[in-house]
């Protein structure tokens, strides 16, 4: 048994017992069939779909050991019973969870961005302070709204922390070093239950607002590996943009994807990565992820995953249905939705499509491909004549 720590002021402990935590003896031979698979699926985690935050998961050997999770035995007849892992784990968990993999492996990063934070700042650190503190505050009135634009650290931001750090003994300066950094960290981790089966998760991702770096060939870090996340996401939709590796080291590979997707955004190809670069990239970024139409399960419906700001109602006007259609469907007894929250919605009978604005770059061979339909049902759904596309132009693209 490691010491506890609620000794230490914290509000658990660090055990040996296999409900909470599993034990590893730095040293100690371990079996190598074990090493191999380690190997293979150390970078697959759980999460609810429509999030990124890993969902926590529990295992205990359910005779010696309960917990509120998994089961040695219980997971050893559904195996039996040919289960696939994923069938096994929503066995236990919601049936929304799913098992995916991050090509992101590096280094430990710390997640302190290296300088302080403070009025005049600006990037995503700026952003994901704003996000922790506006969620924080759900539980801690006291601390005031933010009302600054994301990822620039105006005055409301300043008052945010200001009113965080004296709450919680902090030096209350305004500023977010290091251990105010943390602090907020953790609280955020704590109010949102991260570590908890009924976890809230988190989609900010790598939010909306540009890091404020220049990269070029060369450089690394958590900055380069935000950039090579972005260009192989872009490079499914865009062929002649190769996907890089993601190493957090900006190589000769990184190089020719940023030179590739300067030329098709119609900027300077020098393959650095500066401002503009950097606002194309989330541009193009973004874009994807608000056209890309939703997944439809089986059974014909769609599914949704609640964000910031939505409503039932909102939601029924967006999908051509009606609030208490989802609410049937969905076996909700209320209005209320959470962030993150998974509902299935009622497939439209009417013909559906997607309204789409052309980007630079796009042509209707490329868009056919994306959504998983033909050029001639976008120009039919569109009224075109020709092939011939215009930057913002509006197309319909057949929904299937």
């Amino acid at each position: 048994m490691i010491p506890p720590y609620r000794n230490q002021g914290y509000s658990f402990d660090i055990t040996n017992s296999t409900a909470y935590d599993q034990y590893f003896i730095y040293g100690r031979p371990i079996y190598e069939s074990i090493s191999r698979v380690v190997d293979d699926i150390f970078n697959e985690y759980v999460r609810r779909q429509g999030q990124l935050a890993p969902y926590f998961t529990s295992f205990c050997n359910g005779t010696t050991v309960s917990c509120q999770g998994m089961s040695q035995w219980g997971t050893v007849t559904l195996a039996d019973r040919g289960y696939t892992p994923l069938q096994i784990l929503r066995s236990y968990y919601p049936n929304d969870i799913e098992i995916v993999q991050t090509d992101i492996i590096t280094n430990v990063l710390s997640s302190y961005p290296g300088t302080p934070l403070k009025q005049g700042s600006s990037g995503l650190d700026v952003q994901t302070i704003q996000t922790w503190l506006n969620r924080i505050r759900r539980n801690y009135p006291a601390i005031p709204s933010i009302t600054d634009p994301a990822g620039t650290f105006g005055s409301s931001t300043k008052a945010a922390v200001t009113k965080f750090q004296s709450v919680f003994n902090l030096t209350p300066d305004g500023i977010v070093g290091k251990s105010t950094w943390y602090k907020i960290s953790r609280l955020y981790a704590a109010v949102t239950r991260l570590a908890e089966l009924d976890s809230e998760g988190t989609t900010l991702g790598i939010g909306t607002v540009p890091p404020n770096s220049v990269l070029r060939q060369g450089s690394r870090g958590p900055d380069v590996i935000t950039l090579q996340y972005l260009l192989d996401v872009i490079s499914e939709y865009y062929p002649g943009i190769p996907a890089p590796a993601q190493d957090g080291i900006f190589g000769s590979g990184t190089r020719q994807a940023v030179i590739a997707f300067q030329q098709i955004m119609g900027l300077q190809p020098d393959g650095i990565v500066g401002n503009l670069t950097w606002k194309a990239l989330y541009d193009a970024y973004l874009g994807i992820n608000q056209n890309i139409p939703p997944q439809k399960p089986e059974g014909g419906a769609d599914t949704y995953v609640v964000r910031a700001g939505d409503s039932l109602w909102l939601i029924a006007q967006r999908y051509n249905t009606t609030v208490d259609a989802i609410k049937r469907l969905n076996g909700l007894t209320s209005d209320l939705i959470n962030v993150g929250q998974v509902l299935k919605i009622p497939a439209s009978q009417e013909a559906s499509y997607i309204e789409y604005t052309v980007r630079p770059g796009d042509t209707l061979w490329l868009l056919s491909r994306r959504y998983n339909t033909t050029v001639d049902a976008i120009k039919k759904a569109s009224g075109l004549t020709s092939d011939l596309l215009s930057i913002g132009q509006i197309l319909k693209i057949p929904a299937r």
